[in-house]
């Protein structure tokens, strides 16, 4: 298993709930005709996200993996899933509280979306004022609605 977070094209028909968990559930069927490991399929917000996250968080796979991935005891590496408007992160659990602090100060920075897959809430974060971000809205069986 695995600790999963994934950063998204914060377009606003994703603010409504209903409108977001369509699209969410589409995009992760993963069946679009891409090469998931190129940076270049997503936008350039997500490009620059990425960017700067695999500097701490190396991708384990594609065309900027390392050769030698993982054989180093003090790297950290992520499973990264990209297409246009979504980047699908794969954590080891062991550095989930590094990865959710970093991703989600990137997804502030680079005005993206953030969402805490692997998270109780399934509480989807949008940029706000500033370098912030917040919660919109949160998975339908923890909300009031």
């Amino acid at each position: 298993m695995s600790y999963d977070l994934a950063v998204f094209d914060p377009r606003p028909e994703l603010r409504l709930r209903a409108a977001f968990e369509s699209w969410y559930d589409e995009r992760t069927e993963w069946e679009d005709d891409l090469d998931y490991n190129q940076p270049s399929n997503a936008t350039p917000a997500l490009q620059a996200w990425f960017d700067e996250i695999r500097q701490k968080f190396v991708p384990m796979n594609g065309p900027l993996a390392p050769d030698d991935v993982g054989t180093r005891e003090d790297e950290l590496v992520a499973d990264y899933t990209i297409c246009k408007d979504l980047i699908y992160i794969a954590f080891s659990w062991g550095d989930a509280e590094a990865a959710y602090e970093m991703a989600k100060q990137l997804a502030a920075k680079h005005k993206v979306g953030f969402l805490d897959a692997s998270g109780d809430e399934g509480a989807a974060w949008f940029p706000c004022a500033g370098d912030s971000l917040e919660v919109i809205h949160v998975a339908a069986e923890n909300s009031d609605e």
